[in-house]
């Protein structure tokens, strides 16, 4: 794949960069992922980032907000990752599956609904798989688990009407087993030679024909500010849920309110997920606990047991999505954590090494746990809580605007205006409380509720957002309820289309990563079959959608 580094090149070499059939903006697991899919096609393809390969302070300055609602994670590097592999840089690895719940129309949930249901990504979630360095795409996230992994379910289980089980499997990067997978640690090697990726290139509009209903071209400045064009027919915005949101608004050139916006709907519906400790478990008898909703091993990938919702539940009290698993807090000694600083390279000496000396026994039957009986390690606990992620209320008022404030480039900065509603403290506590009593029934230690739990109170300040933006453009099949279509496709404009957690109508419990890929790799077709309209039969023969 050729690769156009923007702050080494001289105006002969980026010559190149006047046209391609297809822009994609943004390298994270979306832009990485469609340009994988049409490598070796007859589409001449420019994959624009506006980092490098490694992380710069002048990317990350571009990534500065304002906000002006709920407090969010200052650090916007724990948001948006300017730099070849985007949030694949700073992700936990955790993926999963939506449930089939988040795609229904629930009358007690306003604005839900997709144009999608779960059946028709389900071959997605397995495609996913390579490329997010998963041991199995689908499958895992329910009571499925146990037989895929040829292991005993617990004998003890909840009331199925109130909580059901769910699993979440950690990603493991091919190249190095103690990381999650960075997509763009070797994406110039897994991509073709018809993608060219142009790196320190900053995105400032979209530009359309004259009469705003297709694209002619995108804007961008390379570090030292100069403004290139390049002409292109086909975009695919592939930049988060802040970003992507903010280059519709900035794309007004032709159309005052930005592109995709004629209903107003840009920007809104800015969702996350709230997620915070809902009560404690006593560390000293916590093991049978641990072993009941644990971390197990299944080809060399780590899964976390957890609880959800039910449907039926949700649907009687009127309730949000929501999951739960046992939070960790580790001490400064845990010899396990001071094992992968050795083997890191970045071992902490003489301390690492004290630790697993003065944690002889817990090591050894952490030796046990892996490796025979497949299960995660034991570790060394400062405490033991029960999490919660919830599901948020679609709200038209929580949204991404323009700043009059301006980043180096000119451009007007996202300004943030995230809101939390009532329904997620509420679901949040009655997933505690429900978790409690079946808990009891169930001879399992017992859960302490936490004071704003047990107090009927929202949540406390320290619950805030957990780098999923979403929603900001979200999907529907009718343009006055969405600024996208059901393929991703900016209604109203020919050739312009959006991927990533920004479409998704809800934002249901789970990490979004797995289905943003799998919405990809089915926008990566969509785009494919359009291609095989004009290109002929002897172009296409060399494409190829196999995850390298």
């Amino acid at each position: 794949m050729p690769v156009i580094e923007l702050k080494n090149s001289s105006n002969d070499e980026s010559v190149s960069l006047m046209e391609c059939d297809l822009c994609i903006i943004g390298s994270g697991p979306a832009g990485s992922t469609i340009a994988r899919e049409l490598s070796n096609t007859g589409l001449s393809i420019t994959l624009l980032e506006s980092g490098n390969f490694v992380r710069s302070p002048e990317a990350d300055i571009l990534n500065e907000v304002e906000n002006v609602g709920r407090a969010r994670i200052v650090d916007q590097w724990g948001v948006r990752n300017r730099i070849v592999g985007g949030t694949s840089h700073t992700w936990t690895g955790r993926c999963g599956p939506f449930d089939a719940i988040d795609f229904e129309k629930r009358s007690w949930v306003p604005a839900s609904g997709w144009p999608l249901d779960i059946g028709q990504l389900s071959p997605y979630f397995d495609r996913s798989a390579p490329y997010l360095g998963l041991a199995t795409g689908s499958g895992f996230s329910d009571d499925r688990f146990w037989h895929l992994a040829g292991r005993k379910q617990p004998r003890s289980r909840p009331d199925p009407t109130m909580l059901l089980p769910f699993f979440w499997q950690y990603s493991r990067d091919d190249t190095n087993p103690f990381e999650y997978m960075r997509v763009g640690r070797r994406l110039a090697s897994r991509i073709g030679p018809n993608v060219t990726l142009v790196t320190g290139a900053t995105v400032l509009r979209i530009d359309p024909v004259e009469s705003g209903r297709a694209v002619r071209s995108v804007a961008f400045a390379s570090p030292d500010g100069r403004e290139r064009t390049l002409f292109t027919r086909n975009v695919v915005l592939c930049c988060g849920g802040i970003e992507s949101a903010r280059l519709l608004l900035l794309s007004n050139t032709v159309t005052p309110n930005g592109l995709g916006n004629d209903h107003d709907l840009v920007g809104r519906y800015l969702m996350d997920h709230p997620r915070g400790s809902v009560g404690t478990f006593d560390v000293s008898d916590s093991e049978t606990l641990r072993k009941w909703i644990g971390i197990y091993k299944f080809r060399g990938n780590l899964f976390r047991s957890g609880l959800r919702l039910s449907p039926e539940v949700q649907k009687a009290e009127g309730l949000l999505n929501c999951s739960a698993w046992l939070g960790e807090s580790v001490t400064p000694d845990d010899p396990w954590n001071a094992l992968k600083r050795i083997l890191r390279g970045k071992p902490q000496f003489p301390g690492d090494a004290l630790a697993i000396a003065a944690n002889a026994g817990l090591f050894v039957r952490g030796l046990k746990d892996y490796f025979i009986d497949r299960n995660g390690l034991p570790r060394k606990l400062n405490s033991l809580n029960l999490d919660c992620m919830c599901e948020q209320r679609p709200d038209p008022d929580s949204r991404v605007t323009l700043s009059e404030r301006l980043d180096r480039f000119g451009r007007r900065l996202p300004r943030i205006n995230w809101r939390i509603h009532e329904d997620e403290p509420r679901t949040m506590r009655t997933m505690a409380e429900i978790v409690a009593r079946q808990f009891v029934q169930m001879g399992l230690p017992a859960l302490k509720l936490a004071p704003w739990v047990r107090d009927g109170a929202g949540f406390p300040p320290a619950f805030v957002d957990v780098a999923h933006p979403t929603g900001t453009t979200r999907m529907s099949d009718d343009r006055t309820k969405g600024v996208v279509d059901a393929q991703c496709r900016v209604h109203g404009v020919e050739g312009l289309y959006v991927a990533g957690s920004s479409v998704f109508p809800t934002v249901g419990h789970c990490n979004p990563t797995q289905m943003i890929v799998a919405l990809a790799l089915r926008l990566a077709d969509h785009l494919k079959a359009g291609a095989e309209k004009t290109l002929t039969p002897s172009v296409l023969a060399g494409s190829t959608t196999e995850a390298a």
